[in-house]
Parts: structure tokens; C-alpha cells; sequence
């Protein structure tokens, strides 16, 4: 159990609707992201990421704020984070088979000097050349490196015609692109995991921005990422 909660707070760490048309300029919205396809050389490592595929987390944006609620193992896993950056605050709820923890955080604190440094360090290229159409949105391929962490590479395709600040990308989501990433690979020799963009609707419901936290244990970003075993900070 221990083993599985580390797991997943790495990957925190990232509905229904009409389709829209090609090209049109999104403000606000709601976008489903899937997991789609993951890979490992080691077979027990492929087995444990088996039970991520299908996961998907939705994204619910405005002009002020986002939201996200992600759903893994069938629900058995539910983590739903809420960014306001105008007022520099990060509410995170999640429920680990009834563990359900409340973490309240300024979001210019969720991370620590030394994980703030590493990811100022990654370098992003981006390449325009390499396009592709997502659910009807032009995008462009992006390719992200950091010396920290060797061997690792994500790529992915970005939109410019989604306009929110969102990074589903866990452990990076204080990384800005150009545009939002409707798809991206995280991989390394042992093992890569792709996120795809599988539905977009111009609705966003109001109530998805609420936040019921009652039942929930409130901690600082501090004592969750002790209680998480100490896997690293999450980077909102």
C-alpha cells in the first residue's frame, strides 16, 4: 500500500460536451486527458503502471482559476487540486481508498529552493515543424529536458488556441509552455507513460470549483510529502 501511494504521488504531481470545432479560441472549458499507453522493460514495473491506463484527470478552466480531478484504479484513487494564482493559493484534496487528505498550500510555496532550482533548469524546445491535430486543435511538438534528471525525456504537442496556464505534467506543473500540452510521453529507459487529450467542451460547470472538504485531514504541503514517504514535492 505504502509502495502504491509513493507511486501515485509522483503522478499527482498531475467530460461531457459537444466537440468543438477546429481552431476555436478556448477560454474556458473542460478537457479530459487519458492515460492512453504505458510501457516498462520490467515486467512487474509494466504490471504495476498497467492499472494507471485509462486514468483520466479533468481539467475545469476559466479566466481566474483551474481545476483538476483525477481518477485512478477505478476510482479507488480520486485527487481533485483547485490553482487560484490570482490569490496565490493551492487546495488539493485526495482520498486513497478512504484515507482522504485536505492539503492547503500558497502556491509559490508548494515547492521547495532545491526543487524550485531543478526545474528552473529544464530546457524546453519546441518545434513547429512536427505538428499534429488533437480533437481538432493545430498543435506542435515540444520536447523537455533537465540535467537533474538523467535520462528522462517528455515530449509532447502543444495548442496556442487553449488558453490556460494548466500543466497536467506531475511534479512539473510550475512549468509554463508556449500553449497547453494536449498530449504528452513521459519516458526513460526503464519505462514511458503517454496522457492524451480525448475529449474538449466549451461548458465548464460552476460547482466543479467548489471544494467539500469535510471528512478530509488537513496538512501542510510539508507534512504530506512526509506522510507520501518522502517523495518529492508536487510543483503546482
Amino acid at each position: 500500500m505504502k509502495n502504491l501511494l509513493s507511486l501515485i504521488a509522483v503522478f499527482v504531481l498531475v467530460g461531457a460536451g459537444q466537440q468543438l470545432s477546429a481552431q476555436k479560441t478556448l477560454n474556458k472549458g473542460t478537457i479530459t486527458m487519458e492515460i492512453t499507453e504505458v510501457k516498462a522493460d520490467d515486467p512487474q514495473m509494466e504490471m504495476g503502471l498497467a492499472a494507471l491506463r485509462g486514468s483520466q484527470t479533468q481539467l475545469f478552466f476559466n479566466e481566474k482559476e483551474y481545476v483538476t480531478n483525477m481518477d485512478m484504479m477505478g476510482g479507488m484513487i480520486s485527487v481533485k487540486t483547485r490553482i487560484q494564482q490570482g490569490e496565490n493559493k493551492m487546495d488539493m484534496l485526495m482520498d486513497a481508498m478512504g484515507n482522504k487528505i485536505w492539503v492547503e498550500s500558497a502556491l509559490d510555496k508548494a515547492q521547495s529552493p532545491a526543487e524550485k532550482e531543478m526545474l528552473d533548469q529544464s530546457k524546453i524546445v519546441y518545434d513547429k515543424n512536427d505538428t499534429k491535430k488533437i480533437l481538432g486543435y493545430n498543435c506542435y511538438k515540444m520536447t523537455l529536458t533537465n540535467p537533474e534528471m538523467a535520462g528522462v525525456t517528455i515530449t509532447g504537442y502543444v495548442t496556442q488556441d487553449i488558453k490556460t496556464p494548466a500543466n497536467l505534467i506531475q511534479g512539473m506543473q510550475s512549468i509554463q509552455f508556449e500553449g497547453y500540452l494536449m498530449e504528452y510521453t513521459f519516458g526513460n529507459p526503464q519505462f514511458s507513460m503517454t496522457t492524451v487529450a480525448v475529449k474538449i467542451s466549451e461548458d465548464v460547470d460552476a460547482k466543479a470549483f467548489e471544494m467539500d472538504t469535510k471528512g478530509y485531514k488537513k496538512m501542510t504541503m510539508e507534512e504530506f510529502q512526509k506522510s507520501m514517504g518522502s517523495m518529492g514535492g508536487m510543483g503546482f
